[in-house]
């Protein structure tokens, strides 16, 4: 039988006025009921891993990765492209009878809009520690740039429907 947990984030009602330049509206991050309901998740409804081997802290034969696991990082496309690997290796490893071989370092990246063609790309792991891709010289993570806007704008599109879509890396 499904457990009931309250959800995290109650729906308010009421109407705010406040004058802004700019508004990024982000809905909550809360796991789908079904996995907040289950007997997998945490008290934030989250499938509970172990942060770095992305296995489950009670069944070792579950595994889980992105927006429905428990890793205190943010749930972006960056960093489930880095989980997703981790997690193959290390379930392969446990169905042979092993334990988990692979390390997640909590990877995620955030291009953040910070002016009409140019972005922040920001990289970064666990406690918020710096983790670029690119040579500083090409794109600083820490520096808005026209670069950083054409590869979101431009190259991403096509590396997430051509590539990461598809299970494959494209570089």
């Amino acid at each position: 039988m499904a457990r009931q947990r309250p959800r995290p984030f109650a729906k308010k009602t009421g109407e705010v006025t406040r004058a802004f330049d700019m508004m990024h509206v982000t809905p909550p991050q809360i796991a789908p009921r079904f996995v907040a309901d289950s007997l997998l998740a945490d008290k934030a409804g989250y499938v509970e891993v172990d942060q770095v081997t992305l296995q489950h802290v009670g069944y070792p034969n579950i595994f889980g990765l992105g927006d429905g696991g428990s890793t205190p990082n943010a749930k972006t496309a960056a960093a489930a492209r880095k989980q997703a690997p981790i997690v193959a290796v290390n379930l392969l490893s446990v169905l042979k009878g092993g334990e988990p071989v692979a390390g997640y370092d909590g990877y995620g990246s955030c291009p953040l809009t910070v002016e009409k063609g140019k972005i922040v790309l920001a990289e970064f792991g666990y406690g918020g520690k710096l983790m670029p891709s690119f040579p500083k010289w090409l794109i600083d993570g820490t520096q808005p740039a026209r670069l950083s806007w054409l590869l979101k704008s431009e190259a991403l599109p096509w590396i997430y429907w051509n590539g990461m879509l598809k299970g494959h890396e494209c570089w």
